[in-house]
């Protein structure tokens, strides 16, 4: 019977879920003992979180492990903080670090209906592509779950010069096309783009254009030129409708265009969709539908794309 009663007690006691978001939510409003002061500081600096990916809350020898992956605004990979729990829910420590974990997802086997050409022309190197963190680190975050992240290079560089300007990046101005018929959701014109290798805080994609497709499919550009977008929400637009520039806008390091598909309008609830592009040409080989991953070489196999 009293074995019965401290077991009783001690699951009475045992931390939930609920204690670590309560400990996380103290550590990002500052109200925390001193010693932890230097880990609210550093989840803090990764900017607001504007969604949670995963948690979790596993026992360990001494106590609990709570892990909580979070998309922010001032780091595009994603965060993971992970917090030691007493037995009794009392915060030990902590760190913070980038997500490094796929975030799980409905959509792994899913085909887009939507049959995606290629949104620019010429050809294109993909930087960050596919299923795996290892082959895209935008897999950690929920609503880019799939995304490329597309960027010119020439002799292998992805500049002339020094790289020091805007314009002197291959990326920079090309024209950003509708990959498939659609409507425009939303819009963002007004970010100022980048210095090069200086990265913006506070705004994810920059300009951005989130289009509407059939079937419940969404399309969304970032890192866009400011103002170089030339059209506005409840526009219909066609496929290889030019709908902006490429820029160096949000977080971006150099010019570069990013894209993504998802399942709902607004991307800070959406969920990513693998990108299968349609009519294109990858390593120079010709391809009908297929989704391009980290180190490919694409190009439209048409090159009557509207400008």
């Amino acid at each position: 019977m009293f074995a019965l009663v401290v077991s009783l007690m001690l699951a009475q006691h045992a931390p939930s879920l609920a204690d670590g978001r309560a400990h996380v939510r103290s550590l990002r409003e500052g109200k925390v003992e001193a010693k932890f002061a230097p880990l609210s500081r550093a989840i803090n600096s990764y900017g607001i979180e504007t969604r949670m990916v995963s948690e979790s809350l596993e026992p360990r020898d001494t106590g609990f492990t709570y892990t909580r992956t979070s998309a922010v605004t001032n780091w595009a990979r994603g965060v993971t903080i992970t917090l030691s729990l007493t037995k009794t829910g009392a915060l030990e420590s902590g760190v913070i670090g980038t997500a490094k974990v796929e975030a799980p997802t409905i959509y792994a086997r899913y085909e887009t209906l939507t049959h995606f050409s290629m949104p620019v022309e010429g050809n294109w190197h993909v930087l960050w592509g596919g299923h795996t963190y290892e082959e895209n680190r935008h897999a950690a975050v929920s609503d880019m779950r799939f995304a490329l992240d597309l960027w010119q290079k020439k002799d292998g560089g992805t500049h002339r010069a020094r790289g020091l300007k805007n314009e002197e990046y291959y990326a920079w101005n090309k024209p950003v096309l509708a990959p498939a018929d659609g409507v425009v959701v939303s819009v963002v014109n007004t970010i100022e783009d980048n210095k090069p290798r200086r990265v913006g805080v506070g705004s994810l994609y920059g300009n951005v254009v989130v289009l509407k497709h059939a079937d419940g499919e969404f399309t969304l550009f970032g890192h866009l030129k400011r103002g170089s977008v030339n059209v506005k929400a409840g526009d219909r637009v066609t496929r290889g409708q030019r709908l902006a520039r490429v820029g160096n806008s949000g977080m971006s390091t150099e010019p570069h265009l990013h894209f993504h598909a998802m399942d709902g309008a607004e991307w800070k609830r959406a969920q990513g969709l693998p990108l299968r592009l349609c009519d294109f040409t990858r390593n120079g080989d010709t391809v009908d539908c297929e989704e391009p991953v980290r180190g490919d070489v694409i190009a439209p196999r048409s090159e009557e794309a509207s400008r």
